[in-house]
């Protein structure tokens, strides 16, 4: 099965194994094909992707070297991400999210 998203799309990253990884916004630049990843059994589809966000950076962890690296172009698998957008710019809605009805209760300022 070929990858999820399209070149340019916008996602969340989220359930990464760094904290600090986790809700950054980052736009899909180029697919890199299937590759192993530390924390995947199997080969994975990742994507270089750019952090959109003025001070968001990604944190890559290189054990051999022990040495963290902070950038803003960087690598990250599919697995980790969530679509917020489509390359053409319309905004995604998850509509199991949403309540089936929404209360005077429900709401919040």
């Amino acid at each position: 099965m070929g990858p999820q998203f399209n070149e340019g799309e916008i996602a969340i990253t989220t359930k990464t194994k760094f904290s600090e990884n986790r809700g950054k916004v980052v736009r899909l630049k180029e697919y890199l094909g299937r590759r192993y990843w530390p924390e995947c059994d199997a080969p994975e589809h990742v994507w270089l992707v750019e952090c959109l966000c003025g001070d968001s950076y990604l944190y890559y962890l290189y054990p051999r070297e022990r040495d963290l690296t902070r950038t803003y172009v960087g690598q990250m698998p599919e697995r980790f991400m969530k679509r917020i957008s489509t390359e053409s710019g319309q905004g995604v809605l998850d509509l199991h999210e949403i309540p089936v009805e929404v209360g005077d209760s429900d709401a919040s300022v």
